[in-house]
């Protein structure tokens, strides 16, 4: 066997078991994998040529990210998010550029070509630390969750362009050769966006029996689309790559690719971190330049995100969850990077300075993502006007009693509020999702936009002149600071709150809820007093989903 390939083992197995080691303390693998990297590069273990090849192995994986990146593009989360992630962009990308262009021209000493360039490098946030630090917090599902990769779709898509141009920034942007590119990548989208999303889509669906024949045929057509990018039109992999992935981001076996192909991703995560520790390990690295730039990443791109979060008129919660989410540099940053540096924009060092600095970002914004909550409640206690949103009032400012106050609009809170409405009861939904209380209120609807685990919801709420609180919060924390402010004002009025396993029912019985929503339990009484009805009356299936059918049209109108 070819020693290059024993060596990889070698390196894969050590960065497996070093990630395995960090997760079972509390810290994300990717710590332990970059680590790997690092010690490897100190220790000489791998040899200059081998490091070249696991270099362009490491573009490889990073073209072969960039197309799951594509294909898990979900358009629909800007739509669903509505025009406050359009705001949000706009604002924080001129910001952050204003700035990073300022340190480019002024601290590097760069050129103006190069210091747009670097600027927008700088403002991208990496897409794949964050969606696998939500998915393993189960943050990915919420507003803020979805609100974040929004932002981040947009700041992909400001991406691509990038790469789309980067031919033109070494050339000096003439307009024949601008027009000329343009032409390039208008051929290359059109191209495979139309025999990806007819052609591709069609062979899936009436050719391809089993999802192995549909995995091999997705990297087929990456394999494809990438050739025709770099050999017809000229222009870099990561283009044909990512897509590759957008036109199939809406086949007929998205799903399925994405599942099979996930261990692929896993591994090729894996090598990509190594080689960013790789990177330390073997180079010379400029330690001041790494801190003034993991600075900007951290620091500066917390407060200007909050900043045009708030602006955007998310409540304070929402707005730092989202902060905290994009407090790292992207893996597109070190791609432009690496173009770069073979342009001769800029030299090695500021690459390797980059590279690090990407690298303790994404360390330290996993461990940020990680205690969002915890840090929040912190930070918010002891600087309120800047971390907490104000919420959006009732029209006319009208003050209720004897209402229902429920927290959480969407979801579980949206059929409890249907069955409230059905019963004569006046409901007060307090929700931080301005998308949701707008169209309670276009409909007629009490609602307000604010965060439910803020004190001053109380008081904004009149939850002491109410007749029940009903709360749909899945956080534990959040609904034990509620019932807590709830015991500490003196407000007597029941209260009903959500838990997700018994320990947490447990617990929340005991902070003082008056009811807990038990979801699982509530469904297997649900099933059973189903099973008896269905041994005197085989019908009753029928009849029970007709009737939730019936529901669910007037409940989630527009979406069963």
């Amino acid at each position: 066997m070819d020693v290059f390939l024993v060596d990889l083992m070698a390196v894969f197995a050590v960065a497996v078991s070093l990630g395995i080691v960090f997760r079972y303390f509390g810290l994300p693998s990717l710590v332990g994998q970059v680590l790997a990297g690092f010690l490897i590069g100190i220790s000489g273990f791998i040899g200059t040529q081998n490091i070249l090849i696991m270099h362009m192995l490491g573009s490889l994986g990073v073209t072969l990210l960039l197309f799951l990146v594509g294909l898990e593009m979900n358009f629909r989360e800007i739509k669903n998010t509505g025009k406050v992630v359009f705001k949000m962009f706009l604002i924080q990308t001129t910001l952050l550029g204003f700035l990073y262009f300022v340190f480019s021209a002024f601290v590097l000493r760069l050129g103006t070509t190069p210091a747009i360039l670097l600027s927008l490098a700088l403002t991208f946030s990496s897409t794949i630390v964050v969606v696998k630090m939500l998915s393993e917090t189960k943050d990915l599902s919420s507003f803020a969750g979805r609100l974040s990769l929004g932002l981040l779709l947009l700041q992909d898509l400001m991406a691509i362009f990038v790469l789309v141009l980067l031919p033109g920034f070494s050339q000096g942007f003439e307009i024949n050769g601008l027009l000329s590119l343009l032409f390039k990548i208008f051929a290359l989208f059109l191209c495979i966006n139309v025999a990806g999303h007819f052609l591709i889509t069609k062979i899936e669906k009436y050719l391809v029996k089993t999802s192995e024949d549909l995995v091999l045929l997705s990297l087929v057509w990456f394999s494809l689309s990438v050739y025709f990018s770099v050999n017809v039109l000229h222009l870099t992999p990561e283009i044909g790559g990512i897509l590759a992935g957008i036109s199939l981001s809406t086949s007929w076996g998205h799903y399925q690719i994405m599942s099979k192909v996930k261990t692929l991703r896993d591994i090729f995560l894996t090598v990509f971190f190594v080689l960013l520790g790789l990177e330390i390990g073997v180079g010379s690295v400029d330690w001041i330049l790494v801190l003034e730039l993991t600075l900007l990443a951290v620091l500066v791109k917390f407060v200007v995100t909050e900043i045009s979060a708030l602006w955007s008129g998310l409540p304070g919660k929402v707005a730092f969850s989202i902060s905290i989410n994009t407090t790292q540099f992207s893996e597109f940053s070190i791609i432009v990077l690496s173009f770069g540096l073979t342009s001769d924009l800029w030299g090695n060092s500021l690459v390797t300075a980059v590279t690090v600095a990407s690298l303790f970002s994404m360390i330290l914004s996993t461990i940020f993502i990680g205690r969002s909550a915890m840090l929040y409640k912190s930070l918010s206690s002891k600087a309120p006007r800047f971390f907490k949103g104000k919420g959006l009032g009732l029209s006319g400012g009208e003050i209720l009693t004897n209402h229902v106050v429920l927290l959480g609009g969407d979801r579980t809170g949206r059929s409890i509020l249907s069955s409230l409405k059905k019963n004569g009861e006046r409901v007060l939904v307090v929700d931080f999702n301005p998308d949701v209380v707008s169209k309670l209120k276009e409909s007629g609807g009490d609602a307000i936009s604010a965060d439910a685990s803020d004190p001053d919801i109380l008081d904004i709420a009149n939850m002491a002149k109410a007749k029940m609180i009903i709360s749909t919060i899945k956080d534990i924390n959040d609904s034990l600071s509620l019932l807590a402010e709830i015991k500490q004002a003196g407000i007597k009025v029941p209260t009903i709150v959500d838990a997700e396993t018994a320990t947490q029912a447990a617990e929340l019985y005991a902070a003082g809820a008056s009811y807990v929503i038990f979801p699982h339990f509530v469904s297997g009484l649900h099933l059973g007093q189903l099973m008896k009805k269905f041994e005197k009356d085989i019908t009753i299936i029928e009849k029970y989903r007709n009737k939730q059918s019936d529901v669910l049209k007037e409940v989630y109108e527009g979406e069963f």
